[in-house]
């Protein structure tokens, strides 16, 4: 089934992938035009209150996903591995068949080079992985450490060997986070996989977004890269204090 589905994701056009946290959101998501589904662990900022997502767990990531697959999910349903879930190679087998028993098609991790062994012993074992260079956000420790990444020539070393380690590990895409837009061209142009950009311009093969984000669901700022095409926050408070109103009027 997996490898149906992946024969969807082409250069042909540009790839969207969206992120989601419960059957609602997954709901949603299913029903556009988007190739993928992103269980991502910044379900630890828009839905558990947490400041970063290293607080994330494999348990959180496991009733999201199955919450999510009981919408009966067409797309290409990915569910990140979250942090220090994935330090070994036993221990990235153990909880990627957790995610994949319920109910993603594939996981996300992050890391390049030095992740790439455990990307190859995923593959290896028929799990389909997509990988995520760049600014890993499981390893920030302090909103500061958000910056683009690749202008200077060590960071732009980097970054290219890391993305060639995730390509021959056998990923089937890879996210380039907060890169240099390009940078992210240049990368682009040499993988044969494709790359999902976010905060990394405008040349990658595709992008991914945040659902709260882009629907305007969350009392926080959101971050710059983040695109927003409404304010469903507004509008949930609107109708509650709405409700408020009427009962007390009774």
């Amino acid at each position: 089934m997996i490898e149906k589905k992946l024969n969807t994701l082409n250069k042909s056009h540009k790839l969207t992938m969206i992120t989601a946290y419960d059957y609602v959101s997954g709901y949603v998501v299913n029903k556009s035009d988007a190739e993928m589904i992103l269980v991502g662990d910044s379900l630890g900022n828009t839905t558990l209150g947490y400041n970063y997502t290293s607080s994330v767990t494999i348990e959180d990531i496991i009733r999201a996903t199955e919450a999510i697959s009981r919408a009966n999910i067409t797309k290409i349903l990915v569910a990140d591995l979250p942090y220090q879930t994935y330090e070994s190679k036993n221990q990235a087998l153990e909880n990627a068949k957790k995610l994949i028993s319920s109910g993603a098609d594939a996981v996300k991790l992050e890391g390049g080079k030095e992740k790439s062994e455990i990307i190859r012993c995923l593959v290896d074992n028929k799990i389909s992985v997509m990988g995520h260079i760049g600014i890993q956000p499981q390893s920030i420790s302090d909103f500061s450490q958000y910056k683009v990444l690749g202008k200077n020539s060590d960071e732009e070393d980097k970054i290219i060997v890391d993305s060639n380690s995730v390509e021959k590990s056998g990923a089937f895409s890879i996210v380039l986070e907060l890169v240099d837009k390009f940078l992210a061209k240049k990368i682009t142009g040499q993988l044969s996989i494709p790359t999902i950009g976010i905060g990394s311009g405008d040349f990658t093969d595709g992008q991914v977004q945040v659902f709260n984000d882009l629907i305007g669901y969350s009392p926080n700022k959101i971050p710059k890269h983040a695109k927003k095409y409404d304010n469903l926050f507004e509008k949930a408070q609107q109708s509650i204090d709405s409700f408020v109103n009427d009962t007390r009027n009774l």
